[in-house]
């Protein structure tokens, strides 16, 4: 038997140390790689929780108009809706985690729907892999037309002079718009009932034709309805007024403290890979860094965020999870 020396067991082990790190790096690489690669040649999904026409539908194609171009890629906007916003993050939870699909999430999906649910079929914070914080965008209230009101302490009088006998409507049960009309509500003492609608494009449709008499929505998606006359916006739930508006007046101008609005964030799957999430994270605060892009969004009373990341976007759906969560329980919203 030949006698093993020190050096070469060194060597021998030094071999054994680079083989088995060179396999781990191989590993590691394919599986990188396989993501990648699997991601890129296949369209990427985008998936937003309500149907066409409302303000989360009109930023998801915003963005994936902006995000084709970046990444030369295939982008697909799938709607998803149902649930409040719900129906899109409980499908998403079992979405592979090969960078084929990502989650357009609204306030709705995000925040109002789980926190309004006495038994949330999904943890908001941790069940999805939060990329960006995109947007937010106040809310306002409009009235039909005809209706004899033009300021909110006006709409205000009228409902209290018909209790229980006007109505409102939103764009399903445990939607932000839903939650923040139910403040307003709280705050001004005045008993109307709720409609809700299976998205937001019914719930303006009915509220043009008379059949409820106001809504809660984005300035983005009443302006039209406003310019052409059919609607009128007498109130911002904002800190102050919008740019895009600066002829209304916000709640607290009018007495009411009412502070709402939307927003809209990106998630990948819980567990996709860091190194499948960055390159679209980065492509992401390109894109909201544009001129153009801030500009069409400003157009719909979208504010853009330039600078967020996971990071930032975990921290904001925990604080809007724990103030939502404290609306609902104070209002009895447990559906």
């Amino acid at each position: 038997m030949t006698q093993q020396t020190s050096h070469d067991t060194d060597a021998h082990v030094s071999r054994r140390t680079l083989l088995g790190s060179a396999a781990a790096t191989a590993i590691t690489l394919t599986f990188g790689g396989h993501a990648l690669a699997q991601g890129h040649d296949a369209p990427l999904k985008i998936a937003v929780g309500f149907p066409p026409g409302g303000s989360g539908d009109l930023f998801a194609r915003i963005l994936a108009d902006a995000l084709r171009e970046e990444i030369s890629r295939p982008i697909v906007v799938e709607n998803k809706p149902g649930g409040g916003g719900m129906t899109v993050a409980v499908g998403f939870l079992r979405a592979p985690k090969d960078g084929t699909q990502l989650m357009l999430a609204t306030g709705s999906t995000a925040i109002a729907a789980p926190v309004s649910r006495a038994k949330p079929p999904y943890n908001p914070v941790e069940d999805f892999q939060w990329i960006a914080l995109l947007s937010n965008a106040p809310f306002v209230i409009a009235v039909n037309a005809a209706l004899p009101v033009n300021t909110l302490p006006e709409l205000v009088a009228y409902c209290k002079a018909r209790p229980g006998a006007l109505s409102y409507g939103h764009a399903g049960l445990g939607t932000t718009v839903h939650l923040a009309a139910e403040l307003f509500k709280d705050r001004a003492g005045i008993a109307v009932q709720d409609i809700a609608y299976p998205g937001s494009a019914p719930a303006i449709t009915d509220t043009i034709a008379g059949n409820v008499q106001f809504i809660v929505e984005t300035t983005g998606t009443l302006g039209p309805h406003q310019k052409s006359g059919r609607l009128r916006i007498i109130s911002c739930m904002a800190e102050q007024r919008e740019a895009i508006a600066p002829q209304v007046p916000t709640s607290r101008e009018a007495g009411y403290d009412l502070i709402a609005g939307t927003c809209n964030l990106l998630a990948a799957p819980q567990g996709t890979p860091p190194q499948v999430i960055e390159p679209i994270a980065q492509a992401v605060v390109r894109i909201m860094t544009k001129p153009a892009i801030q500009e069409k969004l400003m157009q719909l009373g979208i504010t853009p965020i330039t600078r967020s990341g996971p990071q930032e976007a975990r921290a904001f759906v925990t604080s809007e999870v724990a103030r939502w969560s404290a609306v609902t329980k104070k209002l009895g919203i447990a559906l």
